[in-house]
């Protein structure tokens, strides 16, 4: 499986009750997938905020609820006036753990794999490997996990695997994407990062690039942004001279908004998932929104939104495959801004040629 590699531990420490809890629910979701399903099937959300509260839950009433909110009806009792966030503390071990939550219950798995039975092999898989690096790009659909076909996972539920019919597999996704190994994506791009240029502590960027208070600036306005896309805006965030080179960092705002118009505001059914928190990048021919993945990420695919289809292609396993694209298709200056720069003015090209030779 493509991440089978690289993982995190967030329930760590030795087998405890947070563990044996989950696999309870995980098998409550298998065995009462039919009922949860004739009764609306899951929610998701990340947020436990305006469902039902935990002793409604477990007196019957609540309607569709995400995942671990199942605890209730799976025999995991709360206690006289516990919320959700206590709840889920004290029975699963879990509190606001951005990935992990995103694992179990994200809206992306809406599109991607919204069966009960998925959810409990979620669990199951976070208890046998932990959390993917790659999560969010499972949940998205464009990258490649077998959770749904693993015997190994349904035996750490104790649950004999379904028998799947032709036509119709219950935990079959909508689409597979192409799988890209996470070990060769790893070496990749420490190959593509040998001879990159990273501005030195301290340093002041020179004149293309976003100035540290503007990049503050965007990180309010758009969360914390992957390491790779921090250095190149610091390196070459501005357009420079009247051509139409650099990043457009002073439009990241614009852009932003008329993506998530598109995206969001006119979603399709049939459009592929693409996070909410998604930092959009760039629009390519005016009209198509490029992104990437927020958080505080080393390097980040990036993505392409077809306005006209909602289908999600990867145009880049990182930034700097990416950036090279976009930097070829720049006006470069002429030969002497490269070879004989100005006081403390660096040229933007002789700084992309250090980056990329």
């Amino acid at each position: 499986m493509s991440d089978l590699y690289v993982h995190q531990n967030p329930l760590g420490g030795g087998w405890d009750h947070r563990h044996d809890n989950l696999i309870i629910l995980g098998r409550h979701l298998v065995r009462d997938a039919n009922a949860i399903r004739a009764g609306g099937g899951l929610a998701f959300g990340e947020s436990m905020v305006g469902i039902a509260s935990p002793q409604s839950v477990a007196a019957g009433t609540g309607g569709a609820l995400p995942p671990l909110a199942h605890g209730p009806r799976a025999g995991l009792s709360p206690q006289d006036g516990e919320d959700w966030a206590g709840y889920c503390r004290r029975i699963f071990g879990i509190g606001d753990e951005c990935g992990l939550l995103t694992w179990l219950q994200s809206p992306l798995w809406r599109k991607t794999d919204p069966s009960p039975e998925g959810a409990a092999l979620r669990i199951a898989y976070l208890l046998d490997y932990g959390l993917p690096h790659d999560h969010v790009e499972i949940a998205m659909g464009q990258a490649y996990s077998d959770y749904d076909s693993s015997g190994f996972l349904w035996e750490r539920l104790d649950l004999p695997p379904p028998t799947y019919s032709d036509g119709d597999i219950p935990l079959r996704r909508r689409r597979r994407p192409a799988w890209i190994d996470a070990v060769e994506l790893e070496r990749r791009r420490a190959e593509t990062r040998k001879g990159s240029y990273f501005l030195p502590p301290d340093e002041a960027p020179f004149s293309a690039g976003v100035p540290p208070e503007r990049l503050r600036a965007l990180e309010e306005r758009f969360g914390p942004l992957p390491a790779s896309y921090r250095d190149f805006l610091l390196l070459s965030g501005l357009r420079v001279g009247g051509d139409a080179s650099g990043a457009y960092a002073d439009r990241l705002e614009a852009i932003d908004r008329l993506a998530r118009e598109r995206i969001f505001g006119g979603e399709r059914e049939d459009d592929d998932p693409v996070p909410r928190d998604a930092i959009f990048i760039g629009l390519a021919d005016g009209r198509h929104p490029e992104f990437i993945l927020a958080g505080k990420r080393s390097d980040s695919p990036v993505f392409r939104f077809d306005a006209d289809d909602g289908r999600v292609t990867e145009l880049a396993y990182g930034l700097f495959p990416w950036i090279e694209a976009f930097m070829k298709t720049a006006s470069a200056p002429p030969p002497a801004a490269v070879d004989k720069p100005a006081g403390n003015e660096r040229s933007l090209f002789g700084m992309i040629r250090k980056l990329f030779r």
